[in-house]
């Protein structure tokens, strides 16, 4: 393979730490506390609990993603490492996962939910203008593709810039939005409130509540397509991983607090978005408080654009291995942006097949919601699982890794895998049939691609 194909290491700690956070920290934290409530039976800290062990179930994850990124440096994280500890065919089909629908439906999910709350904030409600909404979604597909291609250099200062912004509301709202909740409440914290039934929900579960945090606690995973642009990643990204990711538990812990004492519980499980919109309202006024609405919007656009500047990666990396559709032209560097641009288009183009999902969601099966998070989130760790076993049969007896991390932690990390999917196939198993439905055909849609010579 040309070395004019290679990407370059660019990036230092900061920018790596920025990334794992900037990674998860996004539409999800304000798209979800809403849900998280109403799967939680109402119940305050039923909610906090899911978020505790969402979101350690999803660090054991984390944690062997950072004993990996030791071992394994090469194109795109968790493609490198599903190939090298279960096969090619294997690492093929993790990297197709991502091309096709992990990034793709990401972007087109985000872009609706940032659409949602640009409409909140400029009082329109998706139940009645969701025409206006989507037309914005697709706006901001458009807009943000169109940023990374003609001015490749400002997305990462963008992306890095824009984590400060999806910070400041959540920091704000978990700090003096309990005191401001509290005091409110006469020194006392209503902790059940009354639950609503909303339409195409699954019926409160807490682990479903576990799960529904998995779309705010997704992420992380993306950042390892950056593995090999990190200066010495094999000792900055597992310290960037696992500080980063610590870091957002306890923003979003106290984000999920403040928000529901500071609000409207009743109506934050009927319509997220425009319970939130009233909370930072009445917590800071209006004008403060439709700024804070502008950084969640600011919020979306960053891991909007962060999201598109993965998926210029994710054919590229089947392209280096000379796999997928056209690999000759996804694998190719642009020599003025030195970005592989062509993969980028192909998966925008992509990311307009599941805008179409969302649209039938709310026009053709309005009965059942094919919800993309989940969706992708399902798969995503069904295929954690044989990664954590290959890396224990490839390295339970290396003397080079620390026993606990060899021994213990691939099996802690498999059951955290495996625990977020049950929570998901307990609360719903026609959900979970589906999505593992559609994810099989794809999958065999995508051997069709498979190549057994590198390209």
């Amino acid at each position: 393979m040309s070395t004019n194909n290679t990407l370059k290491r660019q990036y230092g700690l900061f920018t790596a730490i920025c990334l794992v956070v900037g990674s998860v920290i996004g539409t999800g934290i304000f798209w979800l506390p809403g849900r998280v409530l109403h799967q939680a039976n109402g119940n305050l800290w039923t909610g906090v609990l899911a978020w505790i062990v969402g979101g350690t179930m999803v660090a054991t994850c984390v944690y062997m993603f950072s004993v990996m990124a030791r071992r394994y440096e090469m194109i795109h994280g968790m493609v490198d490492y599903a190939e090298a500890l279960v096969g090619k065919k294997y690492g093929y089909l993790v990297a197709w996962f991502f091309c096709v629908m992990y990034q793709t439906a990401g972007y087109a999910i985000i872009a609706w939910i940032t659409a949602n709350f640009t409409a909140t904030l400029a009082g329109f409600s998706a139940a009645t203008h969701f025409s206006l909404i989507f037309g914005i979604m697709l706006f901001y597909m458009v807009a943000v593709f169109l940023l990374n291609y003609f001015v490749p250099k400002l997305p990462m200062t963008f992306h890095v810039s824009s984590t400060v912004a999806r910070i400041i509301p959540l920091v704000l709202i978990a700090t003096v939005g309990v005191v401001a909740g509290f005091t409110w409440g006469g020194g006392q914290v209503t902790v059940q409130s009354v639950v609503p039934e909303l339409a195409n929900q699954p019926a409160p579960s807490f682990l479903g509540a576990v799960f529904a945090t998995a779309f705010a606690y997704n992420g992380w995973q993306a950042a390892t397509a950056f593995n090999s642009e990190i200066n010495d990643s094999k000792k900055k990204f597992p310290f960037a991983l696992m500080i980063g990711f610590a870091l957002v538990m306890l923003i979003y812990i106290g984000y999920y607090i403040g928000i529901v004492i500071a609000g409207e519980p009743y109506e934050l499980m009927q319509n997220n978005q425009l319970a939130t919109r009233a909370a930072f309202n009445r917590v800071f006024g209006d004008v403060i408080g439709n700024v804070m609405m502008i950084f969640v919007i600011i919020s979306g656009l960053g891991i909007l654009n962060l999201c598109c500047m993965g998926m210029s990666r994710s054919l590229y990396a089947l392209g280096r291995r000379g796999n997928g559709p056209v690999p000759h032209i996804t694998v190719e560097v642009d020599a003025r942006t030195g970005l592989p641009l062509k993969s980028m288009i192909i998966c925008v183009v992509l990311s307009f097949i599941w805008a179409a999902i969302v649209f039938g969601n709310h026009n053709w099966w309005t009965n059942f919601e094919f919800n993309l998070p989940n969706f992708y989130n399902t798969l995503f760790f069904t295929l954690l699982i044989p990664i954590f076993i290959g890396f224990f049969i490839h390295n339970h007896s290396n003397k080079d890794i620390h026993p606990f991390n060899r021994v213990i932690m691939p099996f802690i990390a498999t059951f955290g895998a495996g625990f977020m999917n049950y929570s998901l196939i307990s609360s719903s198993w026609i959900h979970a049939a589906v999505y593992y439905t559609t994810g099989i055909v794809l999958a065999i849609i995508g051997f069709l691609y498979f190549c057994t010579k590198k390209g």
